[in-house]
């Protein structure tokens, strides 16, 4: 299969996306004597007084300006060699624990305008210990591939009776959803790369089993099209808006609210990644464009949430591998081998039997590496009993033989 690494270009875009959002923070020299693992950064923060509450603005004034001494901090160890898709990553791991970051401040000066509070801070950043956190989130970033995937989501807008899906027309005459195109274009610009659905084309035989309830498609029937390309994931759910009548009394405006629910699963061995859901409103005189902004509104929200919980799979460091052995003479061939996994091969964090059947057995392997990788240590590594043939290696799924010693 075609594997896809998040494109790493747009080097300028990214240097000037992190210059144009910095504009209120400014480095400043070293205080007297410094450290050099620190930084002095003067930054600016503005909260917004809501009901009369000045504290609460007060506070979220200093923890923006906070956020941007340490974000002035990231980007100095981003260089150029990252790929810009993986600096909002980075960025925003980091900044949720920004406070972690900052040695000691000083409030210099806090004023109120209006409705708005603003605070400026002079703070000491622990750039050593920043710069640490950096280059771990890169290192694991990096050795992270991001899978081609396919988007199979039903929609039904306000006025409409049941589901429509591409799937259920010919590929040819494909018509994506509000939805998928919204996720298409928030993703995409993430560094996601989607198969699109005309490849199928002559290839999708329509089957009961990819017909539409309201309990989405089903995980099977997602895989079964997916496989059909060289897609790893695919994004599998269901999205509705519906009329929430006027929104006012008197008003001819429309209120649509919509609802999104999809996970994402390997295609390859059937895990679910991921689960995520949304809501969106929107507003319009027509019923249906109420209901299409409502859609919109929803899926920029799923896409949010869909990258920060990927992110967030990947820094946990542990992948499932499902591994078929094959050529099994008994038992203890497979206790034995589950034991070389556990200990004589780096990154494998667990390994869990499936099942077992004459001279086959399914294994699940938490490992935070790539899949070729372990496939390569398995390969070069000798041991007593038996060699390891490596017949086929997807993103998530090895297929192996285990070879008897003294056999070819």
């Amino acid at each position: 299969m075609t594997r896809n690494r998040m494109g790493s270009g747009l080097v300028l875009l990214a240097v000037l996306w992190l210059f144009s959002g910095l504009s209120w923070a400014q480095e400043q020299p070293a205080a007297p004597g410094g450290v050099e693992d620190e930084k002095t950064i003067i930054a600016k923060g503005e909260g917004v007084i809501f009901q009369g509450d000045v504290a609460t603005a007060k506070e979220k004034a200093l923890d923006q300006a906070k956020r941007l001494a340490v974000e002035q901090g990231v980007g100095v160890f981003i260089d150029s060699s990252t790929m810009v898709q993986n600096y909002q990553t980075v960025n925003d791991t980091i900044l949720a624990k920004s406070a972690g970051f900052i040695k000691s401040y000083v409030v210099r000066s806090e004023k109120t305008e209006g409705s708005v509070v603003t605070v400026e801070i002079e703070a000491i950043v622990k750039t050593a210990k920043l710069k640490g956190a950096v280059d771990e989130l890169k290192e694991v970033l990096g050795r992270k591939e991001y899978p081609r995937m396919m988007l199979l989501i039903a929609e039904q807008n306000i006025g409409q009776e049941g589901f429509s899906y591409w799937w259920g027309t010919t590929a040819s005459t494909v018509n994506m959803s509000i939805v998928e195109n919204t996720l298409i274009n928030e993703l995409t610009a993430l560094g996601v790369r989607f198969v699109d659905p005309g490849v199928l084309s002559g290839k999708l035989t329509q089957k009961d089993a990819y017909q539409v309830t309201s309990a989405g498609l089903s995980t099977q029937a997602a895989r079964e099209i997916g496989s059909l390309t060289d897609a790893q994931v695919v994004i599998v759910g269901t999205a509705v808006a519906n009329n929430a009548g006027a929104l006012m009394e008197g008003m001819k405006l429309t209120s649509g609210q919509a609802e999104i629910s999809v996970r994402l699963v390997n295609t390859d061995n059937g895990e679910i990644l991921l689960s995520a859901s949304a809501t969106g409103a929107g507003q319009n005189i027509d019923k249906r464009r109420a209901g299409n902004l409502a859609l919109e509104a929803a899926g920029k929200k799923l896409a949010a949430e869909i990258s920060q919980k990927l992110a967030a799979k990947w820094m946990a460091g542990r992948g499932m591998i499902t591994i078929e052995v094959e050529g099994l003479q008994n038992y203890r061939m497979l206790d034995a081998f589950k034991q070389i996994l556990t200990h004589q091969i780096g990154q494998v964090s667990g390994v869990s039997e499936r099942k077992m059947m004459k001279d086959k057995a399914q294994l699940d392997v938490f490992y935070s590496g790539k899949t070729s990788a372990l496939a390569k240590e398995l390969t070069l590594k000798s041991f007593p009993e038996f060699s390891v043939r490596v017949d086929s290696v997807l993103p998530n799924k090895l297929v192996l033989t285990l070879v008897p010693s003294g056999k070819k």
